[in-house]
């Protein structure tokens, strides 16, 4: 790595640190770009050149927290695909409980920001995830040969996608948001599924925590 990257790196990782710092210490209202800056101690076209605009700053926040700590799972390569996605589901579930009221902040955030674009690329992201591990959920037979992978995928992402946002918008807990998500998941899947995978979808509908490989 060159000195310049190292020296971008270097000050995405302090504008990062400093975001947290300020969102923590004196509300998300006041994270703006020259507040940035000015706690990172790098120049007002700094977070702009690294990041672009406040609402990438809030998703490189959470691309660092949820995003890498559901991928092991996922791109872990033993056990079937549906309950590894089952299992990631849990995974997100367990961290933002770590620290909901922060990570329920940034999400709402993201969600009603001015940059329809961002969100729309955080969106297609998580379609284009679901849509991968229904693909290979597909190859390993664990779904009926008819199955349309493409919109069953995207129905997942966009079924996740959407009950996060009555999260962020405190109609419901984080823990009875992951329900709601696990219990649609299980569902719509069941309808899709092979003889394979049926047992281990239906024992996971009846006890949501009986989700095996």
């Amino acid at each position: 790595m060159s000195r310049r990257e190292e020296a971008k790196t270097f000050n995405r990782a302090r504008i990062c640190a400093a975001a947290e710092s300020i969102i923590r210490s004196e509300g998300m209202d006041n994270l703006t770009m020259r507040r940035l800056a000015v706690v990172a101690g790098v120049s007002l076209r700094t977070p702009y050149n690294l990041f672009g605009s406040k609402t990438d700053v809030l998703i490189a926040l959470l691309d660092e927290a949820v995003f890498k700590f559901t991928q092991l799972g996922l791109a872990h390569s033993d056990g079937a695909a549906i309950a590894r996605m089952l299992r990631a589901l849990g995974q997100i579930e367990t961290f933002f409980d770590s620290d909901e009221t922060y990570y329920r902040g940034i999400y709402a955030a993201i969600m009603t920001s001015d940059h329809p674009e961002v969100r729309s690329t955080s969106v297609d992201r998580a379609i284009a995830s679901a849509r991968a591990l229904m693909a290979e959920a597909m190859s390993n037979g664990e779904l009926r040969a008819d199955t349309d992978v493409q919109s069953l995928g995207r129905h997942l992402a966009i079924t996740l996608l959407a009950v996060l946002g009555m999260w962020g918008s405190g109609f419901f807990s984080n823990r009875e948001s992951m329900a709601q998500v696990r219990r649609a998941w299980l569902a719509v899947m069941l309808q899709h599924c092979s003889d394979t995978s049926r047992l281990m979808l239906a024992a996971a509908y009846d006890n949501p925590s009986n989700i095996g490989d």
